[in-house]
């Protein structure tokens, strides 16, 4: 057996696979280098790290050294004598002269508690002064008796960016006043540009506890006063140090360190363009792939030289072998490589051995194709021959039928027990022929199930009934326990068919007087429908056969029990369909047989079939003679024909019979039918062809009734497109038909 096809493969030339053996060969020195490069450009790339780090920790020491400073300084002017003695014009002199002393002050102010300044030196003493707004840190300062750092903002006196750092003065536990230090941004910058390994590619900058630039080392203007970056703030508020490669403010990718200040708490950081710190990586791949492609030049160029002589002679075992495919002859061209010309003197034996092997696959194909087409014409023969057997078979029961039917009619009573005979004979060989045909069906999938919705009593009941006259030929004792609240969505006929199967199989195999019991419950989420008998059994080597087709149980040779085997073959086919399950087991011999089936029960919500299941056996709808109007019965089968005719006048009806399509159309012109029962295998028109001429001449079209031995499913589309009322599979029982005649019907 041939495995899975495998995927096309890609081709690549001999000069291709020799440049990879060069590409390969270098390719792990050059990884290595690679590797290497890499490694000393990490140690350069951790070295800078750690000099922006140091750089931000050396700054967030200059920027605490100067608060701190400014603290100290606020600090010894609280505790001047002006302020205790009140004395404000003096202590205005001592803050002016304070003020000279540092380079990063701006202004000095001297607050109440209540927030009302009363002294600042950026404006004459005595001059009305604005109230506080930074209430943070003045409160801060008010509450904790403690020096507090203001966050930036601009100034209301010398409209200046800047920050407060205030302190308490303390008298006795109280807070009088606080003595606040007005320091600018541009002032405070100052700071940055202390420290002498600043790089000109390198940014310092100074944020507030709010992550708001207080000073920077480059383009202030722009920048003093906004927010950092939302992965700055993110970072800063989760560590106190760190170093990391983001984006600045203008947008820039650069690698930052950033320190948070102990004292004040704000952050000092510093930044270099990344493109500054990967520059000496980049010159270093560079490099190496220079070398990498040099050596890939270097080693194709030799390639290209050594391949040209490989490649000329596989190029010619390339054409020979695509000559071969082609069906050409080889031209035997010689090759310098030895191993090449090897390879050409292979393909020519190899192309005279599949000259060899193509006539032997032609002859087998042939034969093969032979085979098939007379296997499926055998296959086509078979089911036209099972349909025509039907259908021949069919003909000749259907008036014998009739016949004994017409004679309980009658009340002929002389030949009671041969009549009765002939009788189950007769609807035995009907069985038979169903069996058969449905077989054929169910192996060619054309049964099509009609679903409905509906209670299984009412297919046992069907079941019942239509096993009643073996029940009542053998004796035996029927026990039907179904409740009457079991709902299937199924096919009522089929299921009603199978457990008639089941029924005639337990009566078949119990001997006379034997009980059989059909039971019936819910079981979960389906339907258990068991059949017990405690007839001959089965042994453990039949039990898994019994489904089979044509298996039987032992028989004698008189073969009393009659049957082909079909119908458990056919039972467990149509539950099957349905989805369901079958089960055969057995004690033993003389031990008895149970059949149990279970199908899905129906769900509340299952919509009802459209339309009510129906078979070839059974009407499209019932037909209503209760005007008393003339019944035309054609039938090229003078015995189906004039017993048929006898049977309706018998049952008191206006009956007459015609052979032929030409003949029916002429009677049916003379006399107008009110019903027309038609055979479908007429001499000269079909029964099809006839229903079309009768509805297309009468003026009042007849009631078409379809009497047939034709029961195939596209048999009964073919009668409904024709326009037949009702259709029945011969043998009909007369009462049947005679029931779709009643006038009581509609």
């Amino acid at each position: 057996m041939a495995g899975p096809a495998r995927p096309p493969l890609t081709t690549f030339s001999l000069r291709a696979h020799l440049l990879i053996v060069v590409v390969a060969t270098l390719l792990p020195a050059l990884l290595v280098a690679g590797l290497l490069v890499r490694h000393v450009v990490a140690d350069n790339r951790e070295a800078v790290e750690q000099r922006l780090l140091q750089a931000a920790r050396a700054e967030a020491a200059l920027v605490d050294a100067e608060i701190g400073g400014t603290i100290r300084a606020l600090q010894g002017l609280a505790q001047s004598d002006h302020v205790a003695s009140g004395d404000l014009p003096d202590f205005y002199a001592q803050a002016q002269r304070l003020l000279a002393t540092q380079k990063t002050w701006s202004a000095v102010t001297l607050l109440t508690p209540e927030g009302r300044q009363i002294i600042n030196t950026g404006r004459p003493l005595g001059e009305e002064l604005p109230v506080v707004i930074d209430h943070d840190s003045f409160q801060r300062a008010v509450g904790t008796k403690t020096a507090a750092i203001g966050n930036l903002r601009r100034g209301q006196v010398s409209g200046e960016m800047g920050f407060p750092v205030r302190v308490p003065v303390v008298r006795d536990g109280r807070v009088p006043f606080i003595v606040s230090a007005w320091i600018t941004s541009s002032n405070f910058a100052t700071v940055l540009t202390t420290q002498a390994s600043i790089a000109d590619e390198w940014v310092h900058g100074v944020a507030d506890a709010d992550g708001v630039v207080v000073a920077r080392s480059r383009d202030a203007e722009r920048y003093v006063g906004r927010r950092g970056t939302a992965g700055f703030l993110e970072r800063y508020q989760n560590a106190d140090q760190g170093v990391y490669r983001g984006t600045a403010l203008d947008g820039t990718t650069v690698y930052s360190a950033f320190v948070r200040a102990p004292l004040s708490r704000w952050i000092a950081g510093v930044a270099v363009p990344a493109a500054h710190v990967d520059a000496s990586f980049r010159q270093s791949m560079f490099a190496l792939v220079a070398v990498a492609v040099l050596l890939v030049a270097v080693g194709g160029g030799g390639t290209y030289v050594m391949s040209r002589r490989v490649a000329r002679d596989i190029s010619k075992a390339a054409d020979e072998a695509e000559a071969l495919a082609g069906g050409q002859a080889p031209s035997h061209a010689p090759a310098r490589v030895t191993e090449v010309q090897r390879l050409l003197d292979g393909l020519a034996r190899s192309a005279a051995l599949l000259e060899t092997r193509q006539r032997e696959r032609d002859e087998q194909v042939a034969r093969a194709d032979a085979a098939r087409a007379a296997a499926e014409a055998a296959d086509r023969a078979k089911d036209e021959f099972l349909a025509m057997l039907g259908h021949e078979l069919r003909n000749p029961l259907a008036p014998a039928l009739t016949a004994i039917q017409l004679m309980k009619i009658k009340g002929v009573a002389a030949e009671s027990h041969e009549r009765d005979v002939l009788e189950r004979q007769i609807q035995h060989m009907a069985r038979l022929v169903d069996d058969l045909l449905d077989v054929s069906r169910l192996r060619r999938g054309a049964i099509e199930l009609r679903r409905e919705r509906f209670d299984l009593s009412e297919a046992v009941s069907r079941a019942v009934e239509m096993t009643a006259p073996i029940f009542s030929e053998k004796h035996h004792t029927l026990d039907v326990d179904v409740p009457g609240d079991l709902l299937v969505h199924a096919d009522r006929v089929r299921i009603a068919q199978v457990l008639a199967n089941l029924l005639t199989n337990a009566a078949k195999y119990t001997e006379p007087g034997g009980r059989v019991a059909l039971r019936a419950r819910a079981d979960g989420g389906c339907i258990a429908i068991e059949c017990r008998d405690n007839g001959i059994g089965m042994g453990p080597d039949l039990v898994p056969l019994v489904f089979d087709l044509f298996v039987q149980g032992q028989r004698g040779l008189d073969r009393r029990q009659g049957g082909l085997g079909l119908g458990l073959a056919v039972a467990r086919t149509l539950v099957e369909l349905h989805g369901g399950t079958i089960e055969a087991a057995s004690g033993g011999t003389n031990r008895g047989s149970t059949f149990t089936v279970r199908l899905p029960t129906a769900k509340a919500t299952t919509a009802d079939a459209s339309a009510r299941p129906g078979q070839p056996q059974a009407a499209f709808r019932r037909i209503a003679n209760g005007d008393g109007g003339l019944v035309m019965v054609v039938d090229d089968n003078r015995d189906a024909r004039e017993t048929l005719v006898d049977a309706l006048q018998e049952a008191g009806m206006a009956a007459v019979g015609a052979a032929t399509s030409a003949e029916a159309l002429d009677l049916a012109a003379q006399r107008h039918p009110a019903v027309a029962v038609l055979d479908i295998g007429l001499p000269d028109v079909d029964g099809f062809d006839l229903a079309r001429a009768l509805r297309a001449q009468q003026t009042s079209v007849p009631r078409l009734i379809a009497l047939t031995g034709y029961g195939r499913e596209q048999d009964l589309e073919a009668a409904r497109q024709a326009g037949f009322d009702a259709f029945f599979v011969k043998p009909v029982d007369i009462s049947v038909l005679l029931e779709a005649l009643s006038p009581s019907c509609n």
